[in-house]
């Protein structure tokens, strides 16, 4: 005689922002609306990218930011799409 055996896998998922999170509203140029916007460090951590690619993105002008006596970056200029950040 056969038996089944049924294994069961629970998940889960934590989140660990490592660095001060900062996350307001202000108004965005790009946009011309008032946003949510983050620091690059803590998009960095959050999308598990390096805070250079942040920055390059910055430079080449596909994110929006302001510098506010640091840099802010708008999170509505970032767009998903298959795992990569697009415009």
């Amino acid at each position: 005689m056969k038996r089944k055996a049924e294994i069961t896998f629970e998940v889960e998922e934590t989140i660990i922002v490592r660095r001060e999170a900062i996350i307001l509203t202000a108004f965005c140029p790009e946009c011309l609306t008032f946003v949510e916007m983050a620091s690059p460090v803590s998009i960095a951590d959050f999308l598990d990218f390096t805070e250079r690619e942040i920055f390059r993105l910055i430079e080449a002008g596909e994110i929006h930011f302001i510098e506010a006596g640091r840099i802010l970056v708008c999170l509505d200029s970032f767009r998903f799409v298959e795992g990569e950040v697009k415009k």
